[in-house]
């Protein structure tokens, strides 16, 4: 195993290695031999809106033959309390411990605060697990294959199970009931086990009186030793056709060089996001739509029947004329389906979520009616980290895999992809619901172009028609406030060249991080492909021969007749 993007210190003793923040609050890429068992155990602070506090700390590390020791305390100041919070983490030969005590003498207001266990996904995915609940009770379960949309262990007190490299973990919780989210909702490459349940109310509030007090025991009790079999030759996991990519205009946005910049960028359409609750009378996206050219698809917000409705009537002679790939009316159900067909008959209606895939996975009655179901994705919700961008395609292969199963006669129009969100669908306030997230300067990174890549190869399919990514300009834009294309510009406009074409999906075992395409055209085949790790990769090539790729960046080859 090699360290993460994020600053790290590098902890081993026996055959466990872990890497822990720089804070103290996070041990990552806790490792067995040849395997990742955890991608992570650490302690979180969220506050009333489920954001995540940024903990200030300095680890203290005690090191002898047979245990490795870790002291960290903090304070958080906000605006509504302050919080004193407490680690001791303990590493063995024979596993690890963690305990946090967390206490505020004004009272402070949480969604959580507590630890958080990632079982990594190639570790888990479909394995037996033994889970004993808080009554004494034992569950002969798996770990769920396709994503799971809702929690599939309740009432956790303890886990035993073996992972897919033959580790067998113990896992023992103490202070508070536990229960298990399936992350590849958000696109995590893991199963979060956490605290507190989701059942209890929240936020809640930490004091003197009621202070938070955990305790987590790893243990081992089977150590595998590790393969050596790696093979360096790719594999094709399917053959399709390019979807048509698209990009975003978010609600509200400037038009000053907005055409321009569509231009430049040759699309196969730009996705106009409609906020009804912002733009009641549709002044601003009368302006926009005239901004923008070539072929469209409008996405509008959840809002009530009748306001989305009267806005169709406005819209339907706006669109008159137009080429236009289709009209997403996010959360619908099939009665607003139907009343939006009375008004725009010619045209492809969409339902789904302007949210993630966990909405889509938990609704129970989309429309059959639709002609197509949406969802959107951003890399950061649960962590900012590189590293977190990077392992966010991983899960994308069994999302697409779930989606087609869920829903085997439906089309998928899916984005746009944003490196932050562009809401939060679980805020607690409808102010904190309509906020996105803060502008991400690794937008004007390689970062953001390999991710965008991995996003397609992940969900390129014969059932997707569309995916679409970013916006077209500003500080979330493909071309930035001063007309300046970032690389994930370059990279947008030649893969946009193959729209419509037949692509391969290349994969290289033992290589989670690197994914590919390989493209067939005019001038023959090329290869685009992105690591999603931050050291420096090989790519064997199907021919033969190896591309050098950066950390966080891609690499185009193209193959002579």
């Amino acid at each position: 195993m090699t360290a993460l993007s994020t600053p790290c210190q590098r902890l081993q003793i026996g055959d466990l290695v872990a890497y822990m923040d720089a804070n103290g609050s996070f041990l990552r890429a806790i490792a067995l031999p040849g395997e990742e068992v955890f991608r992570g155990i650490g302690f979180v602070v969220r506050d009333q809106h489920w954001g995540t506090y940024t903990l200030q700390a300095d680890p203290q590390i005690e090191k002898t033959d047979d245990k490795i020791t870790v002291r960290v305390a903090g304070r958080i100041d906000a605006a509504d309390g302050a919080l004193d919070w407490s680690l001791v983490w303990t590493m063995t030969p024979q596993g690890l411990s963690a305990v946090c005590d967390c206490t505020s003498v004004d009272g402070f207001p949480t969604t959580r605060a507590g630890f958080v266990i990632l079982h990594s996904l190639d570790a888990a995915r479909a394995q037996p697990i033994a889970v004993t609940h808080d009554d004494g009770t034992i569950d002969q379960t798996h770990f769920p294959d396709l994503v799971s949309p809702h929690q599939p262990f309740m009432a956790v007190a303890g886990m035993d199970y073996t992972t897919a490299a033959g580790h067998a973990l113990r896992l023992r919780f103490d202070g508070e009931v536990f229960e298990t989210e399936d992350q590849r909702n958000w696109t995590d490459a893991s199963y979060k086990t956490y605290s507190r349940p989701l059942s209890k109310p929240f936020p809640y509030r930490i004091t003197t009186a009621a202070p938070e007090q955990q305790r987590v025991e790893l243990s081992f009790t089977a150590v595998a030793p590790a393969s050596s079999a790696v093979s360096a030759a790719p594999v094709i996991l399917r053959e399709t056709a390019m979807p048509r990519l698209g990009i975003g205009v978010s609600p509200g946005a400037s038009t000053t060089g907005l055409s321009d910049a569509i231009r430049a960028l040759t699309p196969g359409f730009t996705a106009i996001e409609i906020d009804l609750a912002r733009d009641p009378l549709l002044v601003q996206t009368r302006l926009i739509l005239k901004a923008v050219p070539g072929t469209i698809r409008l996405d509008i917000r959840r809002a009530s029947a009748e306001a989305v409705t009267v806005a169709l009537g406005t819209l339907a002679p706006l669109l008159a004329g137009r080429d236009v790939i289709g009209v997403s009316l996010w959360d619908a159900d099939a009665a607003l389906i139907e009343a939006a067909r009375r008004i725009l008959p010619a045209l492809p209606l969409g339902a789904g979520t302007g949210a993630f895939f966990t909405e889509l996975n938990r609704g129970t009655a989309w429309p059959e009616s639709a002609d197509y179901l949406t969802w959107t994705s951003t890399p950061t919700y649960h962590g900012s980290t590189d590293d977190t961008i990077g392992e966010s395609i991983g899960p994308l292969g069994d999302i697409l895999r779930t989606a087609c199963a869920k829903f085997p006669e439906q089309r998928f129009q899916i984005g746009p992809h944003t490196l932050g969100a562009r809401f939060n669908p679980n805020a607690t306030t409808a102010e904190g619901r309509a906020r996105p997230a803060d502008p991400d300067p690794r937008q004007a990174q390689t970062i953001a172009a390999a991710w965008m890549l991995g996003m397609l190869a992940g969900y390129a399919d014969d059932a997707v028609e569309t995916i679409s990514f970013f916006e077209a300009q500003g500080q979330r834009g493909l071309i930035n406030a001063e007309g300046q294309p970032a690389p994930a510009a370059a990279v947008f406009k030649h893969l946009a060249e193959f729209q419509g074409g037949r692509i391969a999906i290349l994969s290289w075992p033992g290589q989670s991080r690197l994914c590919g395409l390989r493209l067939t055209g005019a001038a023959g085949v090329t290869y685009c492909i992105a690591n999603l790790h931050h050291e420096a990769a090989e790519a064997v090539l199907p021919e033969g021969g190896r591309l050098r790729i950066d950390g966080f960046d891609t690499v185009w080859q193209q193959v002579p007749d």
